[in-house]
């Protein structure tokens, strides 16, 4: 009796002892099959991604979104490229005239968006203003261009832009307003932004805040719109 009653416990643990060792097997080969399918899978979106995202693709559904047309046939050329297939795609923009490429303006991966590529930000005769935009709390950068052959005339933030006659309102650096006479190639003092009495904003919200209101061959006149909405303008002299 005692016999048979060992060889059942035996029996049942050797039992329970498979069905264990069978179940931590199949979990190991589901597991396995899993992150196998898991890589196979994130393998064949990277595939898919690479093969749908052509230049062909990004010319359809991602134009530039600026305009892109200069006075006296000058004009900037948006396009993107590659270099060879194992290169990542680029966007660029050229300044132009016809065919003739004048200069590269930028180049930037086609992820980025279009304002910090650049855009025309203000369209003089001789000359354009080339701003680049990094989100609204930055200032907008801006490079005052020779259209002819590409060279930089003036750098700093963009404020204002006025174009008969030729003007442009733009910060150098973080601490003075200038006013540039395009014409006459000449700077105008306007404030110093560290200790004016009459801005009282971040050098990133004066565009919204300082105008040109109103040029004449003699006088230009600037309003200032402070934090208390109170308009002051000032008159200079050119």
């Amino acid at each position: 009796m005692k016999t048979n009653i060992l060889l059942i416990f035996i029996f049942h643990f050797l039992f329970f002892s498979c069905q264990e060792k069978t179940k931590i097997s199949e979990k190991k080969a589901n597991n396995i099959i899993t992150n196998k399918s898991n890589s196979q899978s994130t393998k064949k979106r990277t595939i898919t991604e690479r093969d749908t995202i052509t230049i062909e693709y990004l010319n359809k559904h991602n134009p530039y979104d600026y305009e892109s047309k200069l006075s006296n046939g000058y004009y900037l050329e948006f396009k993107y490229f590659q270099q060879d297939k194992n290169n990542p795609i680029e966007m660029c923009l050229n300044l132009k005239k016809d065919t003739t490429t004048i200069d590269t303006l930028n180049i930037m991966g086609y992820g980025a968006p279009h304002k910090n590529l650049g855009y025309i930000g203000a369209d003089y005769n001789k000359y354009f203003a080339f701003v680049n935009s990094f989100g609204s709390g930055n200032p907008h950068d801006f490079k005052l261009i020779e259209k002819q052959n590409g060279k930089i005339i003036k750098s700093g933030f963009i404020v204002d832009s006025f174009k008969n006659p030729e003007l442009l309102l733009y910060a150098k650096n973080y601490d003075s307003l200038m006013l540039y006479d395009i014409k006459k190639k000449k700077d105008i003092f306007i404030e110093n932004l560290n200790q004016s009495k009459v801005i009282d904003c971040m050098v990133s919200e004066l565009n919204q805040v300082v105008k040109i209101k109103k040029a004449t061959s003699k006088y230009v006149l600037i309003e200032i719109e402070n934090h208390q909405n109170k308009k002051i303008r000032k008159k200079y002299y050119r």
